[in-house]
């Protein structure tokens, strides 16, 4: 998605709506697929910045990270950036999560590679297809949410199974 400059200097300190698909090929994870993914916003030029703020939604389809069924997550999440093709010396003594302000040339402003960024910075490390999911049996790989499994999965710390052979003793 690009905007033109050009266009929010006719209508100076007003608001443009912007709306429309989000690019999300360069986004590389051989794991996740990346569907349906707009932006619904806004901009607006204010003497030499370009305000950008809206929200970027869609959905990324993937395995459960811990049963690896089949899930599709419902992404959303905001996005606002400042451009301006003016910057100016920043004083050192000034926030600088305040003055990031992003340098553009010309008369057009593309916001596909901020627009990865903020998914890439903003998506969940994990995925799971429900919030009480059970996982998969680390012996026999049995999906616990759909059957349940004979397996003994009593784990016992190696530093530490003396000591339970001491209470062991104490039971005979």
């Amino acid at each position: 998605m690009k905007i033109l400059v050009n266009e929010l200097e006719k209508v100076q300190g007003q608001r443009q709506q912007l709306e429309g698909p989000v690019i999300t090929k360069g986004i590389k994870y051989p794991h996740l697929q990346f569907e349906n993914f707009t932006f619904m916003g806004q901009a607006q030029k204010i003497a030499e910045l370009v305000d950008v703020a809206g929200d970027l939604s869609g959905a990324i389809k993937t395995g459960c990270s811990r049963c690896a069924t089949p899930t599709t997550y419902d992404f959303s999440t905001s996005f606002s950036e400042q451009f301006s093709d003016q910057i100016e010396q920043v004083d050192d003594d000034e926030d600088e999560a305040e003055s990031e302000i992003i340098p553009y040339q010309g008369v057009e402003i593309d916001l596909t590679p901020y627009f990865r960024q903020t998914i890439l910075l903003d998506m969940p490390q994990i995925y799971l297809c429900s919030d009480t999911c059970k996982g998969l049996c680390p012996t026999c790989g049995t999906n616990w949410n759909e059957q349940t499994c004979s397996c003994n999965n009593e784990r016992i710390d190696p530093r530490l199974a003396d000591l339970a052979l001491f209470f062991k003793k104490d039971k005979e």
